[in-house]
């Protein structure tokens, strides 16, 4: 249920994540006078983008802790190839500077959820522990 649970949020930050980054791209793209149009299947590529990008985490997930900084360079080149076949595939770009503004989006989210995700656990972190304490001084 854990697993479910960790699957669920990191879709939904990625995907949040990303339409973050891609609103601000439409606001700079705005900002020089280019037109940023999307395609019809655009919202549901991201979704989908967020579904399939939250699956690697399982990779980062478990008691074993040994090896956590190769996990998480695996973690983030699978998803690195991930977003750039899906962003190939629902032509997200179509030259190297649309290719570099994906993949800049792409580490932008990347550290957005890391950062939102750490910020969720170390609040349940906090509960608990007041929680804990109660039952402490309850006894």
């Amino acid at each position: 249920m854990r697993s479910l649970k960790l699957l669920f949020m990191q879709a939904s930050f990625i995907s949040t994540g990303i339409f973050l980054g891609v609103g601000i791209a439409q606001i700079i793209y705005h900002l020089i006078g280019d037109e940023y149009i999307s395609e019809w299947y655009f919202i549901p590529s991201v979704l989908l983008t967020g579904i399939l990008c939250s699956l690697p985490v399982l990779l980062l997930t478990g008691e074993n802790h040994n090896h956590y900084k190769l996990r998480i360079a695996a973690h983030f080149s699978i998803l690195f190839i991930a977003v750039s076949l899906l962003g190939l595939l629902f032509k997200w770009y179509s030259n190297f500077m649309g290719y570099a503004i994906v993949m800049l989006i792409f580490i932008c989210v990347y550290v957005f959820v890391w950062i939102v995700t750490a910020w969720i656990y170390k609040e349940e972190d906090k509960q608990i522990n007041t929680a804990l304490d109660s039952i402490r001084d309850e006894e």
